[in-house]
């Protein structure tokens, strides 16, 4: 169960994120009870797995809003305690804080005190320096255009600030968040190259041909790269998949000088003449990960629909058709594919830990037996109760789906650290270490 509150009426905002997260979603009885509920944290008898507060900014700072700034504060820090109070006293049950949103509306000369910016400001600085996870608004108000995401027709009828649109908006956030709290992402995004990262065909154009660089046309696919390394380096994989001669590959892979992905950035590298469904199928079996956790992007739909054919577990989203939304495009991948809580130590550290599995796999091949494959690998065991630091990463391996999952139940932070501090429970981290890594 999710608990929703807000001081707005989310009725509709509620049966829509219920819909997106299959989630059962509580919300208040009342109208603008946020303070109350938090206070008594005891939504209906249920303790919910993950707390939402949406938060109008222009109905929080009441109808007046005050013109001088420690009038401002004061509205801010007596809201800001209840929720800081709450998330101190509650470690087990995440809240998650929308980002506040306050239009200038107050008619005022051009000289004047305006307020609203550093309010919001203020707002979001308290949240991330008590380490309170943001559902951004704000952000996606600004995205959207506040003359769709916003309805004043709503509001006056119903005090429902937000449209359609909006309310759509802000339940895909709190699904993506309920996705990070459970450790639903995928592991892998497969990338095409040519019209996929660069411009152009660099087997025809070769590498001073191809459309990348910092400025104009090809910025467009550098500014992609960027956003890619950046999901990256929150702990997916990556992987190319392309029909290329290699060495043309890799000559724009490690020789253009606008390149931000290089070799070392991928796990992988097929570049052949090889059906792009038999290239993933065998990087899968390398890796050793599921089919469903790829993603796979290329340009060409009909690449992509023969993908889909032969792999239906492979996750194909459409490539924009206006290759000027690619880098908004990535980003949408992470949001409804990577989303990430936190991350571990052992997320930064993904790309080196498939490249050595990657290795194992080629040892396996090359060994006469599996016995004398596990004897080469020098492995060694180590078993100890989990600590506080462990808590993230354990919680991680409980969302995988494999063989050693034996219950196959899925546990949060918050539903690990109840059982470590119940003592009726133990827990146990095993470490395998071999002679290629951990």
């Amino acid at each position: 169960m999710l608990a929703l509150l807000s001081n707005v009426t989310i009725d509709s905002l509620a049966q829509t994120a219920a819909k997106l997260t299959g989630e059962e979603i509580y919300t208040s009885s009342g109208y603008n009870t946020w303070v109350q509920e938090l206070l008594s944290a005891s939504f209906g008898g249920t303790i919910p797995e993950c707390v939402f507060l949406i938060l109008d900014g222009t109905q929080l700072m009441g109808d007046a809003f005050p013109t001088d700034w420690p009038s401002a504060k004061e509205t801010l820090d007596e809201a800001l305690s209840v929720i800081i109070g709450f998330a101190s006293s509650h470690k087990d049950i995440p809240i998650f804080v929308s980002s506040l949103d306050i239009p200038q509306k107050k008619i005022q000369p051009y000289i004047s005190a305006r307020i609203e910016h550093k309010a919001e400001s203020y707002w979001l600085d308290a949240l991330e320096e008590n380490g309170i996870p943001v559902l951004d608004i704000k952000e996606l108000a600004t995205n959207i255009g506040r003359d769709k995401f916003y309805s004043s027709r709503m509001w006056y009828l119903g005090s429902i600030p937000y449209s359609m649109t909006g309310e759509k908006a802000i339940a895909d956030e709190i699904s993506n968040a309920v996705n990070s709290i459970k450790g639903r992402r995928a592991k892998c995004i497969v990338l095409d190259l040519d019209n996929t990262l660069w411009g152009g065909v660099i087997g025809e154009d070769g590498v001073g041909g191809i459309e990348l660089s910092t400025t104009k046309e090809g910025s467009r696919y550098r500014d992609f790269q960027k956003r890619i390394k950046d999901i990256k380096e929150e702990g997916a994989i990556l992987a190319v998949v392309s029909k290329n001669n290699p060495e043309d590959a890799m000559d724009g892979i490690n020789n253009h000088p606008d390149m931000i992905l290089r070799e070392k950035d991928f796990v992988a590298v097929k570049a052949n003449w090889e059906p792009k469904p038999v290239n993933i199928d065998e990087l899968a079996k390398e890796l050793n990960i599921g089919l469903d956790s790829f993603v796979f992007i290329d340009d060409n739909p009909i690449e992509r629909e023969a993908v889909k054919t032969a792999l239906p577990q492979v996750i194909v989203p459409e490539f924009p058709k206006d290759t000027a939304n690619l880098e908004k495009f990535a980003i949408e991948i992470w949001k409804k594919y990577f989303p990430t809580l936190k991350l571990t130590k052992e997320d930064t550290q993904k790309t080196e830990q498939y490249r050595i599995e990657h290795k194992r796999s080629e040892l396996k091949k090359e060994a006469p037996s599996i016995e004398e494959y596990l004897k080469t690998l020098e492995m060694k065991l180590t078993i100890r109760e989990i600590t506080e630091e462990d808590i993230p990463r354990a919680a991680q391996l409980t969302q995988k789906t494999n063989q050693f999952n034996l219950t196959a139940r899925r546990y949060t932070e918050s539903d690990i650290r109840r059982m470590k501090e119940d003592g009726s429970h133990k827990i146990w981290i095993g470490e395998l270490e071999d002679k290629f890594g951990s």
